[in-house]
C-alpha cells in the first residue's frame, strides 16, 4: 500500500483522500471537540488543521503551527525515517508538506464549495461548529 498508493498520492493527496473518504470518522473526531468533558484530546494533524480552520485561524498561522511539527519530531527523526523507509515510503513522509494547508483549502473549495459546505456534507452542522468554537475559544 505504501509504495502503490501513499507514495504516488503524497502527503497532501493522503489528506485530500482522508477528507473525501472518511467524512463520518472526521465528524466523530470533530464532535469530540464540541462535547463537554472530552478535552484533552490526542489527535491527527488533519483534524487539528480542520479545527483551526473552523475557529477562523488565518491560514498563515495554521501553516506556521503545522510546520513546527518538523522541529518537534527532530529527536525521533532517525527512528521514524527507518520505519518510513521500511514500508517503502520516501523521506518526505517524515516532514510536513508546505503545500498541505493551502492544498486542503483549495480542495475543499473546489470539491465542496468551501469548509462550511464540506462540514455540512459530513454532518458536522452549524450547531456543532458553534459548540466547538465555544469550547475552544472562550
Amino acid at each position: 500500500m505504501a509504495t502503490e498508493v501513499m507514495l504516488p498520492r503524497g502527503l497532501v493527496g493522503l489528506g485530500i483522500d482522508t477528507v473525501d473518504l472518511s467524512g463520518p470518522e472526521i465528524k466523530t473526531a470533530l464532535s469530540l471537540y464540541a462535547a463537554k468533558g472530552s478535552l484533552p484530546i490526542l489527535v491527527h494533524c488533519l483534524i487539528v488543521i480542520l479545527v483551526l480552520m473552523i475557529l477562523g485561524t488565518p491560514l498563515d498561522a495554521i501553516e506556521h503551527d503545522y510546520s513546527l511539527t518538523n522541529a518537534a519530531l527532530e529527536p525521533e527523526r532517525a527512528q521514524i525515517l527507518s520505519q518510513v523507509r521500511e514500508i517503502g515510503l520516501t523521506d518526505e513522509w517524515v516532514a510536513t508538506s508546505p503545500a498541505m494547508i493551502r492544498g486542503l483549502q483549495t480542495h475543499l473549495h473546489l470539491k465542496y464549495g468551501g469548509l462550511e459546505a464540506y462540514l455540512d456534507h459530513i454532518g458536522f452542522d452549524a450547531d456543532m461548529r458553534t459548540s466547538l468554537c465555544e469550547r475552544l475559544l472562550y
